[in-house]
């Protein structure tokens, strides 16, 4: 996928883009704030650097971290909040609900579904079909572009944020730090904290601690697995409520009239 093509898809700039971007922010800011007028050979580099693969370089490495994070989260859940949400078992789905998506998928794909004895008796099998029907109905969705495609793009937002915490934290307080010295809040000589001067820090270290401290709240307060898991059943909800609309998989029985004339 080239960059425009990366920049252009809404999943690949919101989910993967985004936060990769996210975490270079607290950089970004200060160094373009505080260098890039007095230097502008310096902010031409960095816009070169984004056109020449920085952006995609992000948005690998959100995605990358996004998958391994995943598969601690399904481990840790017991597996997708799609395969979840359709057990017998599993209270997220009231039983209503439940068993009118098992009939669909049942009609509209074409695969069977367990009974809760079968799920009971052999969760593995019950759940290796849950998830079949689950990549089934996405391969039938894919073009949906509504909600499906925004509840999709949130829970790859969270997921690739929660993935990058560790990072998105380091670099925050980093930018927080920064602020501080280019306001002289925090020097290397006598005194060494001078709260006073943040009462007028500049347009730079301003910029640069409001978005540094933003994010910084944002990664420690905000995004957390409950957050990603939360998502995730949203996600899984949108999905199964588009099954009304698919067209049914299983062929109708050829009626005795049809027979007789054949």
């Amino acid at each position: 996928m080239s960059l425009i093509d990366l920049i252009k898809d809404p999943y690949e700039r919101k989910a993967r883009i985004t936060p990769g971007l996210l975490v270079a922010l607290p950089l970004l800011v200060p160094l373009l704030c505080v260098y890039g007028p007095r230097h502008p050979v310096l902010a031409s580099l960095v816009a070169l650097l984004g056109g020449c693969g920085a952006i995609y370089g992000l948005a690998s490495v959100a995605r990358g971290r996004g998958k391994q994070l995943e598969e601690a989260l399904v481990r840790e859940w017991g597996g997708m909040p799609t395969t979840i949400a359709l057990r017998h078992a599993d209270p997220f789905l009231d039983s209503v609900s439940k068993h009118r998506y098992h009939a669909a998928i049942a009609a509209k794909l074409g695969i069977a579904m367990p009974t809760a004895e079968e799920e009971a008796a052999d969760p593995a099998k019950a759940d290796d079909i849950y998830v079949g029907a689950t990549k089934r109905l996405r391969e039938l969705t894919r073009t949906n572009k509504s909600l499906l495609l925004k509840e999709n793009i949130a829970y790859g937002f969270h997921r690739n944020m929660l993935a990058m915490k560790p990072i998105g934290v380091l670099v925050s307080a980093f930018g927080v730090l920064y602020g501080l010295v280019i306001a002289r809040a925090v020097q290397v000589d006598p005194p060494y904290f001078a709260p006073a001067n943040l009462l007028d820090p500049g347009l730079a270290a301003g910029l640069s601690l409001l978005v540094s401290i933003s994010l910084l709240a944002a990664w420690l307060l905000y995004f957390d697995r409950a957050a990603v898991r939360r998502i995730g059943f949203a996600y899984a909800e949108r999905l199964f409520e588009l099954l009304p609309s698919l067209p049914s998989a299983v062929p109708r029985k050829p009626t005795a009239k049809a027979s007789s004339n054949s």
